[in-house]
């Protein structure tokens, strides 16, 4: 027996296999973002009428204009409580159901701190319709230093016959604030059997911020800011919101 020959050893059964396997299994991982993909729906893009439902209730609330054209938003978000809406670029609309509804104004203050993560001052008081139905709560844009907030108006609005438990809550915020809540507020009349011109109870504000130059959105920064901070434009670092937050 040669040298050679004398070195040789069968290789040991069940490599192939495992390498196949582990080559499988790799590719599994990398092609497994594509299928969760194709199984799961994705929600940009995705431009609906605003509709107030709630999964497995068979009443919903649409949302139309004066001349009973839908109400179209992207749906961003469709959790199992509430959906969220983005709305013309600037403007969040938060949609649910809610049951057991006592205390309208307690209500819509404890929803908008539940969708926007924003207290609500219990000093605020929601305006009821003519029928008391119907609810409108406003909560005005607020400057903190240099951060300004978007002003809020919450609706809501009780059902009826088999649904007398549960109420139909919108909120909206942003800058197109007034739109789409007259819209909204006009659409719940609609659902309960009154007239589309509805006066929209609550009185908002035109100016958001009165107290910035009106050549600036909500402001604009001085020539040497670039200078005067530097350390704001080094690698890692983040740019404060300046340009006011819209939640």
């Amino acid at each position: 027996m040669s040298v050679i020959e004398g070195k040789y050893q069968l290789k040991p059964q069940g490599q192939g296999k495992l390498w196949f396997a582990i080559v499988g299994l790799a590719t599994l991982l990398l092609l497994l973002p594509t299928l969760i993909n194709l199984v799961v729906p994705d929600k940009g893009n995705d431009y609906k009428q605003i509709e107030i439902d709630l999964l497995g209730v068979d009443w919903s609330v649409p949302i139309t204009t004066e001349g009973s054209a839908a109400v179209m938003c992207e749906e961003t978000s469709d959790e199992i409580t509430r959906k969220y809406w983005n709305c013309n670029g600037d403007t969040t609309v938060v949609t649910m159901m809610v049951e057991g509804v006592k205390d309208p104004s307690n209500t819509l203050r404890r929803m908008v701190n539940a969708a926007l993560f924003t207290e609500v001052d219990e000093s605020l008081q929601a305006v009821a319709s003519e029928d008391g139905r119907a609810h409108a709560l406003y909560v005005p844009g607020e400057q903190s230093g240099g951060v300004w907030t978007l002003p809020i108006v919450a609706l809501s609005m009780q059902g009826s016959g088999d649904y007398e438990n549960l109420t139909a809550v919108a909120i909206i915020n942003g800058e197109s604030v007034d739109y789409y809540s007259t819209n909204m507020w006009s659409s719940m009349a609609v659902e309960r059997g009154l007239p589309y011109q509805q006066e929209f109870p609550l009185e908002l504000e035109q100016d958001m911020w009165p107290d910035t130059p009106a050549e600036g959105f909500p402001f604009e920064l001085p020539e040497d800011f670039l200078e005067q901070h530097p350390e704001l434009f080094s690698p890692g670092a983040s740019m404060p919101n300046l340009g006011g937050e819209s939640l």
